[in-house]
């Protein structure tokens, strides 16, 4: 070949290496950090769904494959998530605790049972405490905290007779009764941790069930956030693609954001979807969600090349090392596909769990270093 065109595609390829490159670093200094040395900081935060009966009882067992990571050649065991968001949107019963699913507004006494839920003895938060325990015992201390994100329910704005406070109908059509009622249900949230008193868990705040934020919703949020913060606790939150004012994040009262890019569910969507998402992310200081389900193996041929495109755009994007990720996958399919015998299920935990492992010990090093990891903010 002659030399000076083997040169020409040496200084292309070098070019468009560093254009890549380059794309990528501006990338890293925009989303929701990795991980920084102030609240919030969680760096990979799996999300528990929790409390309807068709949920998994959430036992030591079934907490285990999210906690820590056995690799099964080597036995060797590492922390794993270090961020665990217990949520739910339905009792099973007709109530709701988001609007938009067709069913009765839930009451005070439904939200009462959720909490009730999230610290049933044996089960969900308490479960969540033991298991870390035992890990500990196992492997030693994680570097950093464990820590647990709480969800409040969306006080419906049409709702009349949720139930009373200090001998007082709440009218949710008054705004000043949503908010009245979300303080109640933290207050009750802060007292049953206060008893549980876990030694190996740490509360990060609340979550924020409602995916969007019409006029409805945005005239309470950032009362509710100042409420959350005054305890020194943080606001979460997690959008669906395009909902409103999902940009607006900062300005609603919370404290972190995570976009979804929603492509895993819908097949028909193209590739773009996650780099749109990636950028919308990036141009408001987003962390982004990784998704998954159990279709992932009970449907290979549509969902099982589904989850590897993401991987690939958040590494691509920066987002890899350098922002906070959320982790949906549907309410116990990390159950399923950890324990599963089947090489071609199986792979697919090896294959998150490493993913995360790599993300956990850059976080680790920054602590180490007293200095954020590359590419991560204070």
């Amino acid at each position: 070949m002659n030399k000076c065109l083997i040169y020409c595609l040496l200084v292309i390829v070098t070019v468009f290496g560093l254009r890549r490159v380059s794309r990528a670093a501006e990338t890293n200094t925009a989303n929701f950090p990795l991980y920084q040395t102030t609240r919030p900081n969680i760096t990979d935060l799996t999300i528990i769904y929790c409390g309807m009966s068709n949920r998994p009882a959430w036992t030591l067992d079934e907490l285990q494959p999210y906690v820590s990571y056995a690799d099964r050649t080597t036995g060797k065991e590492e922390w794993l998530f270090d961020g665990f968001l217990f949520l739910e949107f339905k009792d099973g019963q007709g109530a709701e605790f988001e609007e938009g699913w067709k069913q009765k507004p839930a009451h005070k006494e439904q939200w009462q049972w959720l909490l009730n839920r999230f610290f049933e003895p044996g089960h969900a938060i308490p479960a969540l405490e033991t298991t870390i325990g035992n890990t500990e015992k196992r492997i030693g201390k994680p570097l950093r905290p464990r820590q647990v994100v709480i969800t409040l329910p969306e006080p419906n704005h049409t709702q009349t007779d949720w139930g009373e406070i200090a001998g007082k109908q709440l009218n949710f059509t008054n705004p000043t009764d949503r908010i009245a009622a979300c303080d109640w249900y933290i207050q009750a949230a802060l007292e049953k941790w206060k008893q549980l008193a876990p030694a190996h868990l740490e509360l990060a705040g609340f979550y924020w069930i409602a995916e969007s934020a019409p006029d409805s919703r945005k005239i309470i949020l950032p009362e509710i956030g100042n409420h959350i913060r005054s305890n020194k606790l943080s606001f979460f939150w997690i959008p669906y693609w395009r909902s409103t004012h999902s940009g607006d994040w900062k300005q609603l009262g919370f404290d972190v954001a995570y976009q979804q890019p929603n492509y895993f569910f819908h097949p028909e969507l193209p590739l773009s979807r996650l780099q749109e998402a990636c950028d919308f992310a990036r141009q408001h200081s987003m962390g982004m969600e990784l998704e998954l389900d159990g279709r992932l193996i009970t449907d290979p041929q549509r969902f099982g090349s589904r989850l590897q495109p993401y991987l690939n755009a958040f590494e691509t994007n920066g987002i890899k090392s350098s922002a906070a990720i959320a982790y949906y996958e549907g309410g116990g399919a990390f159950i399923k596909i950890s324990k599963s015998e089947k090489p071609e299920h199986r792979q697919f935990y090896d294959r998150l769990a490493r993913w995360v492992l790599d993300r956990q010990d850059l976080a680790d090093r920054a602590v180490r270093n007293s200095k954020p990891a590359s590419g991560v903010n204070q």
